[in-house]
Parts: structure tokens; C-alpha cells; sequence
């Protein structure tokens, strides 16, 4: 394919050189417009990909991204990034703005402890079956019901706190081990 590039592109034979072999510092700089100073700075570290006559050669699409500033926001596609595609000198600071993250939220009340939910939780319960016997005891007083009638309030109002009850255990169960990756995602 390189080849049938080379013959269609109707380049003369240096810009063939510049495409396909590299350019040199003098050539990368007109064409990203830089000053040698900058070029040479910015190209610290990146390893030449070959050699034409005595010059160093580069790839230009290998050091595009280290010449150009990117057209994307950075900060936010660090945020959108998995913590696991982050470098490892960075995962320590991910974990401790993690942390920081939950202890502001938790003094703000935006989050809260597994216990103090469950304790919240509880409380509701406690008044959602209470005013469910209340309402069953009102239903008695105020209308003349059959012991059928009374049967079958009793046993769907119970089947209600039944079923809350259950709902309740099944949220605040203990997590399965394989539900561990899921947990991250949500951090």
C-alpha cells in the first residue's frame, strides 16, 4: 500500500523523503511552525525513528501529539478516563482525591455511612408498619367488616410489610464478590 502511496501522490522526491523516511528538526519545525529552541525542548526524550545523511528523522505522525496541543480538553478526558489507564506514579493521587472527594461529601450530608442508612431506614420501616396496623385498626372501627373481610385486609397489608421487609434485607445484604469491578465503576 505504501508503495502504491508513494507512486500516486505525485510528490517530488523530497517531500517523498519528508513523508515517508522522517523529518528532520530543521523540517519539523516550518512545519509546525516552531522555533528550533521549542522543537528541541519538546522533543526530549522521544527517540529519533531513523537517520538521513548525518540528520535524525522522525516520524511526523509519531511526534504530531508532543508538537501540537490537543484539540480536546484535557481535564476532562482525564476525568472520563478508568482509573486503571492511569500511569502507576498517578493512582496514588486518584485514590487519595477519591478520598477527599467522600470525606467533603460526607461533611456536606451528600454522602452517607452504610450503618447510618440502614439505621435510617430502619426508622422508616418501624413508622411505615405502624401506620399500616393503624390503618388496618381504622378501616375496623369506622366500617362493619365480616371476619372474611378482616382476613383478607389483614393478610394484604401484612403481605405488604412482608414484601418491604424482604426488599429491605435484599438491599442491605452483604455485596457478592463478583459485584467488586461494578463497585469501582461507580467511584
Amino acid at each position: 500500500m505504501t508503495s502504491s502511496i508513494k507512486r500516486s501522490a505525485g510528490l517530488d522526491d523530497a517531500s517523498k523523503a519528508l513523508l515517508f523516511e522522517g523529518a528532520n528538526l530543521s523540517q519539523l519545525g516550518v512545519l509546525f511552525r516552531m522555533d528550533h529552541r521549542v522543537l528541541v525542548e519538546k522533543l526530549h526524550g522521544v527517540a529519533p525513528s531513523g537517520k538521513r545523511g548525518h540528520a535524525s528523522t522522525w516520524m511526523v505522525h509519531e511526534v504530531a501529539p508532543y508538537l501540537v496541543r490537543p484539540h480536546y480538553d484535557i481535564e476532562a478526558y482525564i476525568k472520563r478516563m478508568n482509573h486503571a489507564d492511569l500511569p502507576k506514579m498517578l493512582t496514588k493521587e486518584f485514590w487519595s482525591g477519591q478520598r477527599a472527594k467522600q470525606e467533603y461529601l460526607l461533611l456536606e450530608g451528600d454522602l452517607w455511612p452504610t450503618a447510618k442508612v440502614v439505621e435510617e431506614v430502619g426508622e422508616l420501616f418501624k413508622l411505615m408498619r405502624m401506620q399500616i396496623r393503624l390503618a388496618s385498626d381504622a378501616v375496623e372501627r369506622q366500617t362493619d367488616l365480616t371476619p372474611r373481610q378482616r382476613t383478607i385486609i389483614r393478610g394484604l397489608l401484612d403481605g405488604t410489610l412482608s414484601d418491604l421487609t424482604e426488599a429491605i434485607k435484599k438491599k442491605f445484604a452483604p455485596k457478592e464478590s463478583g459485584n467488586a469491578d461494578h463497585d469501582d465503576e461507580e467511584l
